[in-house]
């Protein structure tokens, strides 16, 4: 008379976990990179609010650019660009979980004191209308900031380049250029998307 074996043995126990393990590994997998296609998505998103926060402020403004930051660089309770242009986003909000300045990938930005986006610094209170190639010129770049909580300040030429976070999409950044449309880049690619410093840096106060 036989006795049928009920259950698994230790080396099928095994085998079916490890199979689990392998199954959940790559679901994970799948999972993370959905989530992070998603996070550039949004900052995709983000970008192209500002962008129409910008159109709106240049049509009441006479076509100047706001200055990136007033009451200097060591002046804490000074005015950041983004606060004059977010009347004009849709999104005027001061909360770092809702607002189209904060990039959801940048855990690390301390908004409102610093936004994930910084302004191209070489445009400070200039008219657009003498940036050259609209469709070929960073308008707002992702910004990290010395400090790594973020920046006003857009800038190709700080250390490393230190203002900015030019990796932060897995080794991209988002780059929204002056007419509007939004790319995808590697930093070094963007060596020539800068224009000229206009030297218009020295406003204490918006206008």
């Amino acid at each position: 008379m036989r006795i049928h074996r009920l259950g698994f043995n230790l080396v099928e126990l095994l085998v079916v976990i490890g199979i689990i393990s392998i199954l959940v590994a790559v679901s994970f997998g799948a999972i993370m990179a959905g989530i992070r296609s998603a996070q550039t998505a949004k900052c995709s998103s983000n970008m192209r609010q500002i962008g129409v926060g910008f159109q709106g402020y240049l049509a009441d403004n006479n076509n100047i650019m706001p200055q990136r930051y007033y009451g200097g660089s060591t002046d804490s309770n000074g005015t950041g660009y983004w606060v004059l242009l977010a009347p004009y986003t849709g999104n005027n909000t001061n909360n770092a979980s809702t607002s189209v300045f904060v990039c959801p990938t940048f855990t690390s930005c301390n908004f409102p004191a610093e936004p994930a986006y910084g302004m191209n610094w070489y445009y400070d209170n200039t008219s657009v209308t003498i940036v050259p190639g609209l469709a070929n010129t960073i308008m707002v770049a992702e910004t990290l900031g010395s400090g790594g909580t973020g920046s006003n300040r857009a800038d190709q030429n700080s250390n490393d380049p230190g203002e900015l976070d030019p990796t932060r999409h897995n080794g991209y950044a988002n780059y929204l250029f002056f007419d509007g449309h939004i790319e995808k880049l590697q930093y070094a690619a963007t060596t020539n998307m800068w224009g000229s410093d206009m030297g218009n840096h020295n406003q204490t106060t918006p206008p």
